[in-house]
């Protein structure tokens, strides 16, 4: 009986260890500028509640890239990467049902306004505009990250940019002048 209760053990120490080693490779978000100027509406007939898509987006991609990447950070912390990937957040609040919709629609790019993969990912959250908004708003953006990043996890075409970056260590590309031509894309259009 011991003995199996061991290999079980040992079973799960490797599967653990699996799941938590990180992807290779330095990965630099980007979020448009309209996403940080702009805020949106979100509709109730009787509250006028406001949101800054951008901020809350780019506190919840940080978190959840640097969890499964070597490397990850914001297009203005970075000069160098081997990918960017631009997110695009939406948010939209059913008022009768209380219900936060959220999409984030990822992009990911190497040297070139031609996206590479491009990742769509909704995610719903129960909640009420009036009382702490931003909590659910966060909850689910959250939902939607994880969902976005375990595409790109088995995305094969970003899996073989990453590994073929790994390979030549010396060819990460510029960020700064890539993601100010991210900020002149058209947006996306989303339909709830």
């Amino acid at each position: 009986m011991s003995k199996f209760i061991f290999s079980i053990l040992i079973g799960l120490t490797i599967c653990t260890n699996a799941f938590a080693e990180k992807l290779p490779g330095h990965v630099a978000i980007h979020i448009a500028k309209r996403h940080y100027e702009h805020p949106v509406r979100l509709l109730h007939p009787y509250l006028d509640i406001w949101h800054m898509k951008g901020p809350a987006t780019e506190k919840i991609a940080l978190k959840a890239f640097t969890q499964r990447f070597a490397s990850s950070n914001m297009c203005s912390n970075s000069t160098h990467a081997d990918v960017v990937v631009l997110l695009e957040p939406q948010m939209f609040y059913n008022a009768q049902l209380r219900v936060f919709h959220t999409e984030i629609i990822a992009k990911t790019f190497t040297n070139s306004t031609e996206p590479i993969t491009t990742i769509k990912k909704q995610a719903q959250q129960n909640g009420e505009l009036g009382i702490k908004p931003e909590f659910y708003m966060e909850k689910a953006y959250t939902k939607a990250m994880n969902q976005v990043i375990k595409k790109l996890e088995t995305d094969k075409a970003f899996l073989a940019t990453l590994d073929q970056a790994g390979q030549n260590h010396t060819q990460t590309h510029h960020t700064e002048t890539l993601c100010g031509e991210l900020d002149n894309l058209p947006v996306s259009k989303i339909y709830y």
